[in-house]
């Protein structure tokens, strides 16, 4: 059961890294090493953020308390991450609203979810971004495709430099 989890989990980061990388074709990615944004979950007041480097299998585990992002842990195995965010496993083939990142942009704090229409296809992904507001949601923004948010003002919360 567990080995059956985790070939799933790996099977969406691959696809995950096919997506970045024709993203990579498409435009030219800066000397720095971006990050994708592919998990993200609340507890409590603080953010969870789980972000994956360019060739790299371990995804970066970051925490975004008080306005502030910075490494949770460094993990060595997926399955630590999936011990500790159990929620990834079900995210990545579930048509159920996930958060998928956070964004503070111009003093507004923003959470972005995503919502696959086809659980097997990342390009059937329909991409809301919130303001969040003295603890209200507002609806901003809603992109039909994962590229259009590449697009986007918000493109920030998806591709990490």
């Amino acid at each position: 059961m567990k080995t059956k989890l985790l070939v799933a989990f790996a099977a969406s980061f691959l696809s995950l890294t096919a997506f970045s990388q024709k993203k990579k074709q498409q435009e030219k990615l800066p000397e720095k090493q971006q990050e994708m944004a592919v998990y993200a979950e609340k507890k409590g007041n603080d953010y969870y953020l789980v972000r994956l480097e360019n060739n790299k299998e371990i995804p970066n585990v970051y925490v975004y308390s008080n306005g502030v992002t910075k490494p949770y842990k460094v993990y060595t195995d997926l399955t630590d991450i999936l011990r500790e965010f159990p929620g990834m496993m079900t995210a990545n083939n579930s048509t159920k609203e996930e958060l998928i990142s956070v964004l503070k942009k111009d003093g507004h704090f923003y959470e972005l979810t995503s919502q696959r229409k086809d659980p097997k296809n990342i390009e059937k992904t329909v991409v809301t971004v919130y303001e969040i507001m003295n603890g209200q949601k507002r609806i901003v923004e809603e992109y039909n495709d994962i590229y259009e948010v590449m697009a986007s003002p918000y493109k920030d919360a998806i591709l990490i430099n």
